[in-house]
């Protein structure tokens, strides 16, 4: 790394030949499943995603806005795009079998319903198969809301497989968990943020971490939501960088896609405050952005 040790002269021509050395390699950033997303990421990112130096992706959503599937999104496109150790995710809510069904649709564009029991299909399942040369998809082995279970699962993938790319969905629930004596959930929460943003920086990973909203910026449909609404966001907002946010306040339900805007509340790395019109499918659960000549149409009006 360019300036290493206690004191560095960014004037010297010894770190100006480094920097301009180093600024000039080819980045190893992650692309989004969102065109727009991943050109607003500069820095480490080099317009073509989330740079694996540190940084923390933050997606907040209210309940049964898109939350766990986005987070699956993004991480089946880290896999298509060959990351090194693949991705580790560490979902709180869903057995592993549950997390399966829905990547699995994801990954290969299938119908989520031809992967769950009742109405499994052996032929689709074949296109799913197909995919087994891809980086892999780690999960714990068992599902547990405990904040120290899921650091040793993050730590085994990291020290044992050479992942760096983690989704933890969501961070609410490890929070509760650990909370024990006068803690609250807001120090319980700003806690489990500044643990996982350190380990991030300090073993050049990247954390998607899935947030709820508070109790009043949940309950407001009528407005866009903000980073001050996530719950514990103090520390939350201030760790990320990268805030993106479902807007409940611009959802419709129609022709089997949930359609509403990604806002872009925080971008450490280049613009930000600007939204992304993005549609999931409820056949695959695939998500997309939305392109300029059908909003009008198909979304809801900003």
């Amino acid at each position: 790394m360019i300036g290493a040790g206690e004191l560095t002269d960014l004037n010297s021509p010894e770190f100006m030949a480094a920097f301009a050395e180093e600024q000039q390699l080819p980045t190893e950033a992650i692309p989004t499943p969102f065109e727009t997303l991943n050109k607003a990421l500069r820095d480490a990112g080099g317009g073509v995603g989330l740079a694996p130096d540190g940084w923390m992706c933050i997606i907040g959503a209210n309940p049964g806005h898109t939350k766990s599937v986005l987070a699956l999104n993004f991480a089946a496109k880290a896999i298509e795009h060959g990351i090194p150790g693949g991705v580790g995710f560490a979902n709180l809510e869903m057995s592993k079998v549950q997390v399966a069904s829905r990547f699995y649709a994801i990954q290969a564009g299938v119908p989520v319903a031809a992967l769950e029991r009742g109405s499994f299909s052996t032929r689709i399942f074949e296109t799913v198969e197909g995919s087994r040369e891809l980086p892999p998809m780690y999960t714990p082995r068992t599902v547990s809301t405990n904040y120290h279970d899921v650091v040793d699962f993050v730590r085994e993938c990291h020290d044992e497989r050479g992942v760096s790319f983690f989704v933890v969905d969501y961070v609410q629930l490890c929070a509760i968990a650990g909370v024990s004596g006068s803690d609250s959930i807001v120090e319980a929460v700003s806690n489990v943020t500044l643990d996982l943003r350190e380990w991030a920086v300090s073993n050049n990973a990247i954390i998607l971490l899935l947030s709820q909203f508070n109790r009043s910026t949940s309950a407001n449909y009528k407005d866009a939501p903000r980073s001050q609404g996530l719950y514990g966001s103090m520390v939350l907002e201030s760790s990320a960088d990268v805030c993106l946010l479902v807007n409940h306040a611009k959802v419709r339900r129609d022709n089997g896609c949930f359609r509403s805007y990604l806002i872009v509340d925080k971008n450490r790395h280049g613009p930000s405050q600007f939204d992304i019109p993005f549609e999931v499918s409820m056949g695959t659960l695939r998500a997309r952005e939305g392109m300029p000549d059908e909003i009008d149409e198909h979304w809801p009006k900003r």
